[in-house]
């Protein structure tokens, strides 16, 4: 291959295959996620079909019309015994074929419930699972959206864990050239070089297990929100200060809106309401049903194949009529269907109530996860202050010359591991803000005000 074909091949490939990064806020992600995330679809297209459900029961209380069409051909006729007296032969028994070679006959009929108990408890319940339905959309996209804040923050707390490592690693390089420079001339010592060489190291080794995290979180957060993984995304938002994402606290603990926002919580009181229709359909199957039925035939008759030339007779019929089912004995099965339902009943109501005092631990617990998260950052913000001071300062020191390598190296060790602490503990805050807002049942509303 020559050299032109080979770049002729590489610039094709690089057009194909590479595109800019698409720079991506908090805020698109999330609104990509309500799109293209597969647990919303899921959920939205169950959602959709419950919808259908509800149709469907509806129809079930409107006329049902059919036509039927049918063509026979005798192969042989049926036999009948006529008495003898008939023919002249009292005593015996003739045999007789009756009926023609071939029947044609066309039919429609119409169906329409009067009473019948089980159809508007069916209804009712077709409705529940529409709810259900809509509830489980609600928490699918509430989850996700969950799902890639956690996601976006703990790859924007990676971010600046590389960047500050980077500039880390940079300022090390540096001090380390100066460093050999002044050995060779002469005026530095190998041990020195040895300790900054070393500290220069350790920087990369944690430089490069952040990149390997940081890579692993991204794929992550494109996961959650339903992109491709070979789609590239720049996150554009900044880590904001603690006094910005910890706005005053509420402290008041009203459980009752609290129960009432939460999802779940509506969820088991919609059980609860299914297992009363599911009681109510039992108890119909007790109450008789009454149907109006009405049928129209056309019918002809003929010994040859000419039923359908014109000037056949047919012949019509129609009935118009009742049709009344009263349930009498069924061997105790609906008695035993009811007291199901009764038990289940008691058992959606107990559910109840152990979601209650789950919420509440929940939200207690929270509160004070959120109130410990708050203060940890306050902490963890004036040690990085005072370590990034300290590291300046001995950094300075050991450039004049009054400072020893051992406490660079010291100082540099101390501001990797409190920027360390730092941001586990930033991003610690963003998840119990988060986690807080889920457990009042505001996540959605939150998340709908963030810029």
């Amino acid at each position: 291959m020559t050299r032109q074909t080979l770049a002729v091949a590489t610039l094709l490939f690089l057009g194909t295959s590479w595109a800019p990064a698409q720079p991506m806020t908090l805020k698109q992600c999330l609104a990509f996620a309500r799109t293209e995330n597969s647990n919303v679809k899921i959920a939205r297209i169950e959602s959709a079909i419950s919808g259908k459900k509800v149709t469907e029961q509806i129809g079930k209380g409107l006329p049902q019309v059919s036509a039927t069409g049918q063509l026979e051909n005798n192969l042989d006729l049926a036999t009948s015994l006529m008495p003898g007296e008939l023919f002249g032969a009292p005593g015996t028994y003739i045999p007789i074929k009756t009926g023609t070679k071939y029947d044609a006959n066309a039919t429609v009929s119409l169906s329409q419930k009067l009473l019948d108990a089980s159809f508007w408890v069916g209804l009712k319940a077709a409705k529940l699972s529409d709810t259900q339905s809509n509830l489980s959309l609600r928490q699918a996209d509430e989850n996700t959206c969950y799902n890639v804040c956690v996601a976006y923050f703990r790859t924007l707390v990676l971010q600046r864990k590389r960047d500050n490592l980077q500039t880390m690693l940079n300022a090390s390089r540096t001090t380390l050239a100066s460093t050999l420079l002044k050995f060779k001339n002469g005026i530095g010592k190998a041990i020195d070089v040895d300790k900054i060489r070393v500290s220069s190291n350790t920087t990369q080794s944690q430089l490069q297990e952040i990149e390997l995290n940081y890579t692993y979180t991204l794929n992550m957060l494109k996961y959650c929100m339903g992109m491709p993984m070979d789609s590239s995304i720049v996150l554009t938002d900044t880590l904001d200060s603690a006094e910005e994402f910890t706005p005053a606290r509420d402290t008041t603990l009203n459980l009752s809106p609290i129960l009432n926002a939460r999802v779940e919580y509506q969820m088991e009181k919609l059980n609860l309401s299914i297992q009363e229709a599911d009681r109510s359909n039992n108890i119909a199957a007790f109450f008789p049903t009454i149907s109006l039925f009405a049928n129209y035939s056309f019918k002809a008759m003929s010994p040859a194949f000419d039923v359908f030339k014109s000037g056949t007779d047919w012949y019509k019929s129609s009935a118009v009529g009742l049709t009344v089912s009263l349930p009498i004995f069924s061997g105790f099965q609906k008695i035993s269907k009811v007291s199901q339902s009764d038990l289940g009943i008691r058992e959606a109501e107990e559910s109840i109530r152990l979601k209650e005092r789950a919420i509440h631990l929940e939200v207690s617990n929270v509160e004070i996860q959120y109130t410990t998260a708050i203060n940890n950052i306050r902490t963890e913000r004036d040690n990085l202050a005072l370590a990034e001071r300290v590291y300046r300062n001995t950094q300075l020191e050991y450039q004049q010359g009054s400072g020893s390598s051992l406490e660079l190296i010291q100082s540099e060790s101390v501001l990797r591991e409190t920027q360390n602490n730092y941001y586990t503990t930033l991003l610690a805050l963003y998840t119990a803000r988060l986690d807080r807002e889920k457990a009042r049942g505001t996540l959605t509303e939150f998340i709908n005000h963030i810029q």
